[in-house]
């Protein structure tokens, strides 16, 4: 298969699972370990290429990062694994502030120097050197005999 074929079945298995996440009223306990480090995978990626990090993170929640942290160690994307958890460095202080009272409060009470710190780590993700479609397929391929859908 191509690189795009491969991308496409990705994207197809990736989808499949986000939407048995979101139409489950167990959310991520109604996917196995694999299918919620697949859809925490494509979130990720949707939503850093999106709005960065800070976008994935107030979607979707320290939960979600860290199935995609999970996910990004079991595929050896090293470089992604590096940025994100930087990232989360740049917000973590806040997970016990009482002014935040969702997920979205963080934008607001971040400093200039953390939001600069953000941006930067949101340019090496989109510059980023792991390909992390192309890897994510080439692990779960075997795992989950992903064929098209």
């Amino acid at each position: 298969m191509s690189e795009q074929d491969n991308n496409d079945v990705w994207y197809d298995y990736a989808v499949l699972y986000v939407g048995k996440k979101n139409d489950s009223g167990q959310g991520w306990a109604a996917l196995t370990s694999n299918e919620q480090e697949i859809a925490a995978l494509w979130l990720l990626e949707t939503d850093v290429f999106n709005g960065g990090f800070i976008q994935f993170f107030c979607n979707w929640g320290e939960e979600a990062y860290r199935y995609a942290l999970r996910a990004l160690q079991t595929i050896g994307a090293t470089q992604v694994t590096d940025i994100i958890t930087s990232a989360y460095g740049c917000i973590k202080h806040l997970e016990e502030d009482e002014r935040l009272t969702e997920l979205w409060d963080i934008p607001k009470l971040l400093s200039m120097e953390q939001e600069q710190q953000l941006d930067a780590l949101d340019e090496q993700f989109w510059n980023n050197e792991d390909q992390i479609a192309e890897k994510a397929y080439g692990y779960y391929h075997g795992k989950l005999n992903m064929m098209p859908i």
